[in-house]
């Protein structure tokens, strides 16, 4: 069975936001989609700095469902360049969830990521944050992967 594309959006509402230092990235998402109007997002780009960040990965051998019990959460402190910032924020029911993955570039050179918990901007922080409209897709527990996945509003 091939993948089918389960419908198509519009991503025209683009805004162009600038979180500035001390800013805590998902919050500051949220709080601009709340200020907007906005129920569906995807975050396009951003570039910056951050100087702390949490993050999860998944602990090694995890099996499915995964859970609580299969992460590591990671804590470091920078500064750190966003290399990469990417993510979607979905209903499920009544609340926004924020599924963000970020990839953070040390002074050294080194790179570190993952699923995103918390990140205070350092110096700046760009994002284009697209509006994803004419769109079913929300988000629920899923007994096989774990955690809150998307649905898809075709039942798959």
């Amino acid at each position: 069975m091939g993948l089918k594309c389960f419908e198509s959006i519009d991503l025209s509402n683009v805004l162009i936001v600038r979180l500035k230092p001390q800013d805590e990235i998902r919050e500051k998402i949220e709080e601009i989609m709340n200020q907007n109007g906005l129920k569906k997002a995807v975050i396009l780009s951003a570039i910056g700095s951050v100087f702390e960040a949490t993050f999860f990965g998944v602990k090694k051998n995890s099996g499915l469902p995964f859970g609580k019990d299969k992460i590591t959460v990671i804590k470091e402190t920078g500064p750190f360049e966003v290399l990469a910032l990417e993510g979607n924020i979905l209903p499920a029911g009544d609340k926004l969830i924020s599924h963000i993955h970020i990839t953070l570039g040390a002074p050294d050179g080194n790179i570190l990521g993952g699923h995103l918990d918390r990140a205070i901007v350092y110096t700046t922080l760009e994002l284009f944050l697209a509006e994803i409209r004419k769109s079913k897709v929300e988000k629920e527990p899923d007994k096989i992967a774990g955690g809150i996945q998307i649905r898809l509003p075709i039942g798959s």
